[in-house]
């Protein structure tokens, strides 16, 4: 059977390595953002000068043909283009067009009703897209009804600049010029897939340098951890025996009770209560200091049968159960054989009816049910006791929790019982829960598999 092996410090190093690698790709992040936004920004502005100075030519033309004795209004003229400009229309205010030229007669309906009912009070630039259709090209092309200049891809993106046209302080027309900027769209979007290829390229780099400053800087806990480790199994096991001297001493005493007087028999009863109280805290040390060193690999397991084992526990309770007059019921199947450690799991069973029969009132009822479903072995222990709060539930596995400090202490808990219970289930690859109400009783159920 595999244990559940997770390392104590595994969901630590894991949070470390996400908390650093989001810390450079926050970084990486907005330093790339601000290289974007200042290329966008640098280059967007750039060809908007370019635009103005454009604008800026063809305003002055225009102010060359006011100066002329003749109408501005009168038929069309046609002047020629800049080699990046993709149009040149001047409306007067009537909405006539005075002057044109374009790169791409074809595309001159598009060019108009980009324009149309763009009446600017002072200069503006906006952007418009103009889909292309290839084959209207190439028709044309036999034709000859355009320039030579053909868009190679699907979208041609205009960028646009009007300016309303005075002549002595009298507005007199309007100026339209378009850029064709479609390489530069395509520059900023190969700019961004290059950003963001880096983003992701820098990512697993981030990853990875996480990972490593992660485990560093989890060496010297793993080696603090391991000393406590290793303080806590050795005094676990230099303390029992002592104790157990202690206990054989104050047993010695017991026999020459009679001898003594009230005052001293009381103190001999307190102190064989308070190192038996020691001993069993120090055995519970000594485990919990073992099942966090112990390889489950090197665990010896083999199929056992829970009838017996449940039946001899059963049989050992019933005298504490007996002295306090609880009903201590065995509700178990023939032959549940599960792939495990016996004295483990005995140990398991010690430890939830000793917990059910400890936390009963007289008269309360306790019952041990094993029973399987298909590949798997459940067990269930189950009181009608004084139950336990909602809100403690989700603690009462952890080390030294206890529910109730003063009531624990009375009953003789420290708090480590059910987090070895909980370790037991794990190193059989099975799961615990519990279920409980406040005056009403509590109930274990165990899920262990049945096989290897």
């Amino acid at each position: 059977m595999k244990r559940r092996n997770k390392d104590l410090f595994i969901k630590t190093q894991q949070s470390l390595t996400v908390k650093y690698s989001l810390l450079i790709l926050l970084f990486l992040f907005l330093f790339i953002t601000l290289l974007y936004a200042i290329a966008y920004f640098w280059f967007t502005t750039a060809e908007k000068n370019e635009l103005r100075e454009m604008a800026l030519y063809e305003a002055e033309s225009v102010e060359k043909l006011l100066e002329e004795p003749r109408d501005f209004i009168r038929e069309p003229q046609f002047l020629t283009v800049n080699s990046n400009q993709l149009f040149y229309y001047v409306f007067n205010t009537k909405g006539e067009l005075v002057l044109q030229n374009e790169q791409l007669s074809l595309f001159k309906g598009e060019f108009l009703n980009m324009i149309d009912d763009w009446t600017p009070a002072r200069e503006q630039i906006k952007t418009e897209v103009i889909e292309i259709n290839h084959d209207k090209i190439l028709k044309h092309k036999k034709e000859d009804q355009f320039s030579t200049y053909i868009p190679k891809g699907e979208k041609l993106k205009v960028m646009m600049i009007a300016e309303p046209i005075y002549e002595r302080n009298q507005l007199v027309g309007y100026l339209y010029l378009g850029e064709d900027i479609t390489d530069l769209s395509e520059l900023l979007r190969g700019l961004f897939i290059l950003l963001v290829i880096m983003i992701v390229f820098f990512s697993c780099i981030a990853f990875y340098f996480s990972s490593v400053m992660s485990k560093r800087a989890m060496v010297p806990i793993r080696h603090a951890f391991k000393r406590q480790q290793d303080f806590v199994a050795d005094a676990s096991h230099e303390l029992r025996t002592p104790l157990s001297v202690m206990l054989s001493s104050i047993e010695i005493l017991e026999m020459e009770k009679d001898q003594l007087s009230n005052m001293p028999a009381r103190m001999v009863d307190n102190v064989k209560e308070e190192v038996r109280r020691m001993t069993e805290l120090v055995g519970d040390l000594l485990t919990l200091a073992r099942s966090d060193t112990d390889d489950p690999k090197q665990i010896s397991f083999e199929n056992i049968d829970l009838q017996p084992i449940s039946e001899k526990t059963v049989h050992s309770f019933e005298p504490h159960a007996l002295e306090k007059n609880i009903q201590l019921n065995l509700d178990v199947q023939h032959s549940i054989t599960v792939y495990g450690q016996r004295e483990r799991l005995i140990q398991l069973l010690y430890i939830l009816l000793d917990n059910a029969i400890k936390y009963s009132s007289e008269n309360d009822h306790v019952k041990l049910t094993v029973w399987k479903e298909k590949d798997d072995a459940f067990i269930s222990v189950s009181d009608t006791g004084i139950g336990i709060d909602e809100k403690d539930l989700s603690y009462i596995f952890e080390r030294f929790y206890r529910v109730d400090r003063a009531r624990t202490r009375q009953n003789g808990g420290h708090g480590l019982g059910l987090s070895i219970a909980k370790w037991i289930v794990d190193l059989h690859g099975g799961q615990i829960s519990v279920e409980s109400k406040l005056d009403a009783g509590t109930t274990f159920v165990v899920k262990l598999p049945q096989k290897k």
